[in-house]
């Protein structure tokens, strides 16, 4: 496994249930390389956002999955997506106001 993103991003945390258009916090791994950092990190919405976004700490965020066979396999880049003028995180731009990181299990 090469780096694929500073964070992988494996569980959700939607502010709104069962609705799941605001995401409140992430759960997340370091990327070392070539494994999985042990300890987890817990981000807010807005931390990701802020990481993102920064140009001083810029951080970057990706989805991640195990296959059947528990491989770690690349899910998609994390991006800001403002939409009028709320901003969201998803892993494509489609001008909906929601928040979509895919089918991430949810906390």
């Amino acid at each position: 496994m090469s780096k694929w993103a500073d964070y992988l991003i494996y569980a959700v945390h939607y502010a709104d249930e069962p609705y799941r258009k605001h995401i409140a916090e992430v759960k997340t791994h370091k990327d070392l390389d070539d494994k999985l950092g042990r300890e987890t990190y817990p981000f807010s919405k807005d931390e990701v956002i802020r990481y993102i976004e920064s140009t001083d700490h810029r951080r970057t965020f990706c989805t991640f999955y195990e296959d059947d066979n528990s491989k770690l396999k690349q899910g998609k880049q994390v991006i800001v997506d403002t939409v009028g003028s709320e901003k969201y995180i998803k892993t494509e731009r489609n001008g909906i106001k929601a928040d979509n990181l895919g089918d991430l299990p949810t906390y």
